[in-house]
């Protein structure tokens, strides 16, 4: 029983890890408020993903999408993006972004905290570029 109790704390810990050290990789945060504030104040979009570390189409999402040579610099540029797991982050972040579909991104104001946009499941470069266009478009006209 000690050996199953063993394995299962060191699967969660190694999930946790998993995400933080793709997060720090892509220079993401993981704390939703403080990139809600750190968006605010520099007056972008928070991008929240919502993944999980057991999610296949998470991880194709994360290294096919995000960090695509034609993504990763307008993240960096457009948007503040924070990364949380679905299941271990769960109470990180606001309950109405808790959402039985992964991976998400919500795109939100920071001003209100209010989602204005999500882009939901597996998205390709080329549809998550689209994506970014039009987010860029709403978040001027909610200024």
């Amino acid at each position: 029983m000690r050996y199953i109790l063993g394995l299962l704390i060191s699967a969660t810990l190694l999930f946790g890890a998993q995400i933080d050290e793709y997060a720090t990789k892509m220079g993401f945060e993981r704390d939703y408020k403080t990139a809600l504030a750190k968006a605010k104040k520099a007056k972008k979009p928070l991008m929240l993903v919502v993944v999980g570390d057991y999610c296949p189409w998470c991880h194709k999402f994360e290294r096919r999408t995000l960090n695509a040579k034609s993504i990763k610099p307008r993240l960096d540029e457009e948007v503040i993006t924070v990364i949380v797991d679905k299941k271990f982050d769960k109470k990180s972040f606001p309950e109405s972004f808790q959402t039985p579909i992964i991976p998400v991104a919500f795109f939100i104001n920071p001003e209100d905290g209010n989602q204005f946009y999500e882009s939901i499941g597996f998205v390709k470069k080329k549809e998550f570029i689209e994506n970014l266009d039009y987010v860029q478009k709403e978040f001027k006209g909610l200024k």
